[in-house]
């Protein structure tokens, strides 16, 4: 059920809440005794006051003004059929069902394209590296999906079904998989990891797209005019597009990382995806503030930004002075 509302542009800010009572209709004939029912109330919070005086008299013309009984939002009534759950937990307002299943899907094989291209440049068989992809690529949906519960206890007492992956936890499985994948076939570490690095970041780069159709991982509301109208699952208002901009750094990271990988002498040693991620790690952090989800640990950001800057800075001044 979606209940549609837009605030004043001035005005006191307060929240909003909204009622929503429902219950289950039966056929006569299998009529519970006491039927099911449920009732939840949403609250939108900072919006501005909102005031409801009906008019009288006709359009144009000398309008009598008369208070308004019970001031503020508009009520309805709908009614609809239950469905399976895992479905209807897919489905929210202002979101595209499967969109991110559908934009990460696509991202990996731009990824994995672009890493079979880059892998003749190394000297890395492009056949095994294609199989090992593929496995760090499953095991690295189930470490994001595992890293996100740990870091989001609330999430993990409703139910394990519930949307949300970490990108963190997919990049720290994926690539300890190319990693360990790497040994056991006798491929080059250093190589494969730098030449994973370009098609990683592209992945990320279309993924971070399918975050903003379906609703995650969304930024603060603002009033700017740059800012996009989107959805965190629960509330469509115009927000800072963190997706859009964290896609765009991964664009850039991409380019110039493959570009790494082509001209560089430090290519093979690994030295161009530490310098990339640590790009990444920067950025995201930078990015943190803008996002609506609160952060779970109070000094990680900071701490992540300086260790993150450091490797960043080393990195670069050994790659440019190899």
């Amino acid at each position: 059920m979606t209940y549609w509302f837009e605030a004043p542009n001035e005005g006191e800010r307060r929240p909003q809440s909204v009622l929503v009572k429902g219950r289950l209709v039966e056929p006569e004939q299998n009529q519970p005794k006491e039927p099911t029912v449920f009732e939840v109330v949403t609250t939108v919070h900072d919006v501005r006051e909102v005031n409801v005086t009906p008019l009288t008299g006709p359009e144009g013309g000398a309008a009598q003004r008369a208070a308004a009984k019970r001031p503020g939002l508009v009520r309805g009534v709908a009614s609809g059929r239950t469905g399976f759950g895992m479905l209807v937990d897919a489905l929210a307002p202002g979101v595209w069902a499967g969109s991110w299943s559908a934009f990460v899907l696509l991202g990996f094989v731009l990824g994995l394209t672009l890493q079979a291209v880059l892998a003749g440049v190394l000297g890395v068989p492009w056949p095994p590296l294609t199989a090992v992809t593929l496995v760090a690529g499953v095991l690295g949906l189930v470490g994001a999906k595992g890293y996100y519960l740990v870091t989001h206890p609330v999430e993990r007492r409703r139910s394990i079904r519930s949307p949300g992956m970490s990108v963190q936890g997919f990049v720290i499985v994926a690539l300890g998989t190319l990693t360990v994948g790497a040994l056991l076939l006798r491929m080059p570490v250093g190589a494969v990891l730098d030449v994973t690095a370009p098609g990683l970041f592209l992945g990320m780069t279309v993924g971070r797209l399918g975050c903003l159709f379906a609703g995650c991982c969304v930024g603060r509301p603002t009033a700017s005019r740059w800012g996009v109208w989107s959805s965190d699952r629960h509330l469509g208002v115009r927000r800072i597009p963190v997706q859009i901009m964290e896609s765009s750094l991964c664009s850039v990271l991409a380019a110039l990382s493959a570009v790494a990988v082509v001209t560089s002498h430090a290519a093979g040693s690994g030295l161009v995806l530490i310098v990339g991620f640590a790009a990444y790690l920067v950025g995201r952090q930078l990015l943190f503030p803008m996002r609506a989800v609160a952060r779970v640990t109070r000094n990680g950001r900071m701490v992540t930004l300086v260790v993150a800057s450091a490797v960043l800075a080393t990195g670069l001044v050994v790659m440019w002075s190899a």
